[in-house]
């Protein structure tokens, strides 16, 4: 399709594209072309190129490892972290060469060779951080034991910190999983927001989403933290998604909604 045919919205969208490179040159010669991509830091995406035996090479020169060291991570303090990144970047032929992203390419396929390192450097932030979180111990919040007590006081069944498997053979951490009786013996899940709501209710809109699609008559509840900010997005994002949502302060609707009890019209 020629580019002058593009829908509008396409065509607005990469002109704006195209405005964020920029090519410069660093102090000891080499090419550095600025993206329009970010780091978790907020920084462009930088990257450095240069010829090597008539193929052309391409880097980050530290800017992913320098990123994480920023935000409190240390890429490179243990084995999981860099074999998790080195994982998502090896699915864009690119390697983690000492602290430097490395992807050579040919000259014909450059320009490929730049989104794939783009791509690349994306994918390794998120699997960093994946990696990063997973070995944080997360403090529990008062709102777990007032969930238990409720569960219990509902005669709930319940079973905490399991996993549920979704539609595309993806197992998802459940904070609670449950059986309670109304007219009849409902199944749900129930997740706890406690921070970073918004990103919680994005990550969980396609984890239910897919549960959903493996498992239509299992209930997905949501309680937020007391002390989580809630936002009218993070709603809007997660409640079309999932049976319930419970805001803060809403666990005695929780109760209610175990025994069956509607709120009036």
């Amino acid at each position: 399709m020629a580019r002058s045919n593009l829908p509008d919205l396409v065509r607005r969208y990469l002109d704006s594209l195209a405005a964020g490179f920029h090519m410069g040159v660093a102090p000891d010669g080499t090419a550095v072309l600025s993206t329009p991509f970010r780091f978790l830091t907020g920084d462009p995406v930088e990257i450095a190129v240069w010829e090597d035996s008539g193929d052309i090479v391409l880097s980050d020169r530290g800017g992913l490892v320098k990123a994480f060291l920023r935000s409190g991570i240390d890429a490179l303090e243990s084995d999981s972290y860099r074999n998790c990144i080195q994982g998502a970047l090896g699915a864009w032929g690119a390697d983690l060469e000492g602290s430097s992203i490395i992807r050579p390419a040919a000259g014909a396929a450059a320009g490929s060779a730049v989104q794939a390192l783009i791509q690349g450097v994306m994918d390794a932030q998120a699997a960093g951080q994946g990696a990063h979180r997973r070995t944080e111990p997360e403090p529990e919040t008062q709102t777990y034991a007032v969930v238990r007590e409720i569960l219990e006081e509902g005669d709930a069944r319940y079973r905490e910190n399991t996993h549920v498997t979704g539609a595309l053979g993806r197992t998802y951490p459940v904070d609670f999983q449950l059986a309670f009786r109304t007219s009849a013996i409902i199944r749900a899940v129930l997740v706890v927001a406690q921070d970073r709501t918004l990103e919680f209710a994005e990550r969980w809109n396609f984890r239910f989403r897919d549960i959903r699609a493996a498992r239509p008559r299992l209930q997905r509840l949501v309680v937020v933290d007391d002390d989580a900010t809630w936002s009218i997005d993070a709603h809007r994002t997660i409640a079309a998604e999932c049976e319930r949502v419970f805001r803060p302060r809403e666990t005695e609707q929780l109760g209610d909604y175990l025994r069956g009890v509607r709120p009036a019209a």
